[in-house]
């Protein structure tokens, strides 16, 4: 059940911080995306954490798994 939780805390809090990012970007328009803003960093980071360490589809398999 360990890893389960684990699983759900990482699919939450990737989810959320990339809702979020995506308000922040829709302000900004163009610039939102350019390369050196700060919320194009943001943007960036949020993705590569929604891959690193199983990506946001394979943490919804090991929480389903967990629920079986």
């Amino acid at each position: 059940m360990p890893r389960a939780s684990a699983a759900r805390a990482k699919l939450c809090a990737t989810e959320a911080t990339q809702e979020v990012i995506d308000m922040a970007v829709q302000p900004y328009g163009g610039d939102g995306v350019r390369h050196g803003s700060a919320v194009e960093r943001l943007y960036r980071e949020i993705r590569a954490l929604r891959i690193y360490e199983g990506a946001s589809d394979v943490q919804r398999m090991v929480i389903a798994r967990a629920l079986q």
